[in-house]
């Protein structure tokens, strides 16, 4: 993908959307590379005197916070600068090429959208799903993506509730017991595991922002849930006179202390989807105009003009993407014909949309919860950094090591989880542009038009024509909104709003002019009058009067057209120059024959040359 750089349009030099999550990524990053060289500090004069175990477990602590601090920097720096091109964002559908006629699944789904007026909204699924968006009802009405994420999100925090409170009523019940340190471990790997998952899954909206099955919360889960909250105690107290004591080894505090933290940044984050919702759209809907029109063409001569009609409605003079062309065919004396275009002109972003920075984020409702849940994040691998930096000064000094270390991980993980979580919201972009949908259908016949008399006229015009009585013509417009999270990702429909003016105008203008092509030929060029004159004086130096006469009115006739215009939709009326001639009469049948004719027009007896 390339960067274009219009001099002349600042439009889409777009601020960088991720300044705040940069601003905090790297303030994360700098504290991990610090960490990591603190520890590293630590860990060297121990190195000098000889390699031992816990020389080797600190330098290994002090390269993972110097990797996590590089692919931190590294993330934010990607971002940096955010450079936007002239064929970003994603098409709706498949482009096509100027001059290639072709369709495609998804065209044909936007096109089915504009006829039915409407946009559709996938259905939710699920109990939990219910329950989601009966408290959140707007929703429904928002990008795949938020929905997504937040079921997501939504199902991660009753995972972790649940298992907190099973972990609170098994650690009261057996917490003198020799399970003791076994709770924190069975409890802390389940959680891990809930933290850690949305990570590893990776939700991408389809072009079609449908919810798919992969985020779904149903039966099963829930089901898994009760019986990990109800069983999980008593399973555990079974268990426990065949576990080995583990002694002073426990992470219970440290895992209470952890799931606090990820409930606390489920919590914001459903804070920050809330601001990031929407009402429900008030106007939705497409314009819609329907035309009969008759004309004496070939149909394609208004898919001609209406791509000249669509180039002017370019947007920034970037051309419009082109989803689906049909070109009409025309085969035999008589058929049917059917043509089609749907075009869609660049989108352009919508002001106001995006945080221009910290203050800017936290003054404004729709940035400031989610600007608190990365600011979240931030703070807690600030804390885990520095309990590294103490979990390595205890192993260096032989002291109990296991509850910083855990600590350390365990705030790590909640701060990735909270920047995952918060990452999805920072990249939206919204955008607007026009959606145009013409579809032309109907029947033709040939037909032959010949003007003027075939036995006395000098110039004749004949032209095969294609007739075409009560076509059908239909016009959608409608203005869209659509959104992306980041900036190759998929984009997704969420708004459309009729644009009946443009409708009306496009329909009005293809209907003229259609109704005003002539099915006459007639000489119009400068070169047809220099022709005429020329002939004329050629015939007039060989001594043919009669042509002379002829080729002066014929270019009589030129110059009459190429001065005046011709009116819409009739064949020019070209009057010859007046003259004098004698009068003839057929020597046959005795009727009247004008002077230049060389057949009697009454009984067909060939005429003498005029005296």
């Amino acid at each position: 993908m390339s960067y274009e750089f219009n001099p002349e349009s600042q439009v889409f030099e777009f601020p960088n959307p991720y300044k705040v999550e940069n601003t905090a990524l790297i303030c994360s990053g700098a504290v991990m590379l610090l960490a990591g060289g603190l520890t590293m500090i630590l860990v060297r004069e121990r190195l000098s005197h000889g390699m031992d175990g816990r020389a080797v477990a600190v330098l290994g602590i002090s390269v993972l916070l110097l990797l996590l601090g590089i692919g931190l920097l590294a993330r934010a720096f990607t971002r940096l600068r955010y450079f936007f091109g002239r064929n970003r964002p994603a098409n709706l559908a498949p482009v096509l090429p100027q001059d290639k006629d072709g369709d495609s699944a998804a065209a044909a789904a936007y096109k089915e959208t504009l006829r039915q007026n409407a946009i559709t909204y996938p259905e939710p699924k699920g109990p939990l799903n219910g329950l989601l968006y009966s408290w959140l009802p707007n929703l429904i009405f928002a990008p795949g993506v938020i929905q997504r994420t937040a079921q997501t999100q939504f199902y991660n925090f009753l995972s972790l509730a649940a298992t907190f409170i099973s972990f609170l009523i098994c650690w009261l019940l057996l917490g003198k017991d020799s399970a003791n340190g076994w709770i924190g471990l069975v409890y802390g790997a389940f959680a891990f595991f809930q933290i850690m998952r949305p990570m590893m899954q990776k939700h991408r909206a389809p072009a079609g922002g449908a919810v798919t099955d992969a985020v779904q919360v149903g039966i099963g889960s829930l089901i898994v849930l009760i019986i990990l909250a109800v069983l999980g105690p008593v399973l555990l107290g079974m268990a426990s006179p065949h576990l080995s004591d583990l002694g002073e080894l426990s992470i219970n505090g440290v895992l209470c202390v952890a799931l606090v933290c990820a409930l606390a940044g489920c919590a914001v984050f459903g804070l920050a989807l809330k601001n990031q919702l929407q009402a429900a759209p008030q106007a939705v809907g497409s314009a819609r105009v329907t035309e009969t029109l008759t004309m004496n063409a070939h149909p394609n001569k208004l898919m001609e003009e209406l791509d000249r009609m669509l180039m002017t409605r370019w947007f920034s003079r970037i051309p419009n993407r082109r989803y689906t062309h049909k070109t009409p065919t025309v085969i035999g004396a008589q058929g049917k014909f059917t043509a089609e275009m749907l075009e869609e002109t660049q989108p352009r972003p919508q002001p106001n949309r995006i945080a221009s920075g910290i203050g800017h984020a936290l003054s404004s409702p729709q940035f400031f919860w989610l600007t608190a849940l990365t600011g979240l994040a931030t703070v807690y691998l600030f804390v885990g950094a520095f309990a590294a930096i103490l979990a390595c000064r205890n192993i260096l000094g032989a002291e109990p090591v296991v509850t910083a270390i855990a600590f350390a991980l365990s705030q790590i993980a909640v701060g990735i989880f909270c920047y995952s979580a918060s990452h999805a919201l920072w990249g939206r972009f919204d955008f607007v542009s026009e959606l145009i949908w013409v579809d032309i259908s109907g029947s033709y016949e040939s037909a032959n038009v010949h003007l003027g008399n075939q036995l006395s006229s000098n110039v004749q015009t004949t032209k095969n024509v294609i007739n075409i009585e009560s076509m059908t013509m239909r016009v959608w417009v409608s203005e869209i909104d659509t959104v992306i999270f980041g900036k190759d990702e998929a984009r997704q429909l969420i708004g459309m709003r009729g644009l009946q003016a443009v409708a009306d105008e496009l329909a009005s203008t293809l209907k003229g002019f259609g109704e005003t092509r002539s099915m006459v030929v007639a000489p119009t060029s400068s070169q047809d009058l220099d022709r005429a004159n020329k002939v004329g004086a050629m015939n007039k130096l060989m001594g043919g009067q009669q042509d002379v006469a002829g080729g002066e009115r014929l270019a009589a006739a030129i110059l009459t057209a190429s001065a005046t215009p011709t009116p819409a939709g009739a064949a020019s009326e070209i009057a010859a120059p007046s003259y004098t001639a004698k009068a003839r009469f057929c020597s046959h049948c005795g009727a009247e024959a004008s002077s230049n004719a060389k057949f009697c027009g009454n009984c067909g007896t060939a005429l003498g040359n005029p005296a």
